[in-house]
């Protein structure tokens, strides 16, 4: 359970609805939301709640990751069919890479490097890999087999630069070093999605949109609220996902 310190940066500000009831969305610094669609069309939303574009690539299945970390390069992952699609900011195709091409096994999650590489996840092997977009070869992770006797199979990868986050919903949230070193675990089971803030790791959970502080291990109630599905934040709004609606409130 977080400790409650609610914080109420974003209670002033404008408020905009976007209807919503798809599968999941997602949100970048600039304060761009992306909605993922039940028939995994992806749309872009500004942070005044202004249609920018939209672009569906059914043809690939459900889509499985959006990362968004980078809002020039957008880095799409359908599980299904182990394949990254990388698009621009437009949410134009610039590049297809099939990761059956370097792994002849799982490929559960993969998503962007901070220097616009790839990161993925062998879960046969449970090893964290990192390619180049020409898929060679850079970085071989230790397979996890030799820290835990846990099953990781993870849903999702996040690069901040300085760490590489790694969640699995059931263990919780590895973390690594930028040469694919681990070094601890978070606690922080159930999660289907999360951010990182410099040094905190903020997720939704249970009512409650919470920051963890990896350094000092401390943990912080941001906001709560019991008709939200799922919330995010970004430096200039708040995002709440409540019934068939996307709510946006700007600081």
């Amino acid at each position: 359970m977080c400790l409650f310190t609610l914080c109420s940066s974003f209670t002033s500000g404008s408020k905009t609805a976007i209807p919503f009831k798809g599968k999941f969305f997602t949100s970048d610094n600039l304060g761009n939301l992306f909605l993922v669609q039940n028939d995994n069309s992806i749309e872009k939303y500004d942070v005044n709640g202004n249609k920018l574009t939209e672009a569906n690539f059914k043809i690939y299945g459900n889509l499985s990751q959006l990362d968004v970390s980078n809002p020039f390069e957008i880095y799409a992952y359908y599980y299904d069919q182990q394949t990254l699609l990388i698009l621009d900011n437009l949410l134009s195709l610039r590049a297809e890479i099939s990761l059956s091409d370097i792994s002849t096994s799982e490929v559960s999650a993969a998503a962007r490097s901070f220097d616009n590489g790839i990161w993925y996840f062998d879960a046969s092997n449970m090893r964290l890999m990192k390619t180049d977009k020409s898929l060679e070869p850079q970085i071989e992770g230790v397979p996890m087999a030799t820290w835990t006797s846990d099953d990781w199979i993870p849903q999702s990868i996040l690069d901040n630069e300085k760490n590489i986050f790694v969640l699995d919903s059931s263990n919780g949230i590895a973390l690594f070093d930028v040469f694919g070193n681990y070094y601890k675990t978070l606690d922080l089971k159930g999660l289907t999605d999360f951010q990182v803030k410099k040094n905190k790791v903020v997720y939704f959970k249970n009512d409650f949109l919470c920051q963890y502080d990896f350094k000092l291990f401390t943990t912080d109630t941001l906001q709560q609220d019991t008709q939200a599905l799922h919330m995010r934040i970004e430096p200039n709004a708040a995002f709440t996902w409540k019934n068939d609606s996307l709510f946006i409130n700007k600081k």
